[in-house]
């Protein structure tokens, strides 16, 4: 018999400042796994990241970077472990867009007879086909949901710069406007002085 199982996930989630998110997986040995992360809004949009074995190894890191990805294969069965650190920031937390893929296919041929174990052979080719094509299409779809983050990120700053500019238009029209009034009471005190002056001088004659 042929038996090949994947698994997928994805998430979002909120890196606090000064903190550390961290994720559990456990894994077989022989597992192909990977992850791919990108940081989505906060600060300047990045965040540490780590990976470490069933013995607590690290096997992966990113210092202060916006995305990465990482593929690797399990070589003791066991708990892995990946961490998100925002202990860096002091004030600003992060949002985090993360995908995990676990391809867990195991191949088994019964050789009962030359008949079945051709057949076997036959299906143990068509499910690894299939699975082929699985994980083209689940890269795919991260990578769909990576645009989609991205956008969203672009988005984001697009709408903070217009923020930015119409508040600091309405401090240019603010100051232009008082320099405006500053400058029709000084032409009003000037004439009120030259009119004074005027009377002052027919009066003495």
């Amino acid at each position: 018999a042929v038996v090949s199982t994947q698994s997928t996930g994805a998430l979002s989630f909120h890196v606090p400042a000064r903190k550390e998110q961290c994720f559990y997986e456990d894994v077989k040995k022989g597992d192909e796994v990977e992850i791919d992360f990108q940081v989505i809004d906060g600060g300047d949009l990045d965040i540490d990241f780590s990976a470490y074995d069933t013995e607590l190894k690290r096997i992966a890191v990113n210092r202060r970077e916006q995305y990465g990805s990482h593929r690797f294969e399990v070589g003791m069965s066991g708990v892995y472990k990946v961490c998100f650190s925002n202990k860096f920031s002091k004030v600003t937390s992060k949002t985090v867009f993360m995908d995990v893929y676990v391809d867990n296919g195991v191949y088994d041929e019964d050789k009962e007879s030359v008949d079945d174990a051709s057949l076997q052979i036959g299906l143990g080719n068509l499910n690894k086909q299939v699975d082929n094509i699985k994980s083209m299409l689940f890269k795919i779809q991260v990578q769909l949901q990576l645009s989609k983050a991205q956008r969203n990120k672009d988005q984001k700053i697009q709408n903070n710069n217009k923020i930015r500019v119409d508040r600091w238009s309405m401090v240019q029209c603010a100051f232009m406007l008082l320099m405006a009034s500053v400058q029709v009471y000084l032409l009003k005190q000037l004439f009120k002085e030259d009119k004074q002056a005027k009377r002052t001088q027919a009066a003495k004659i």
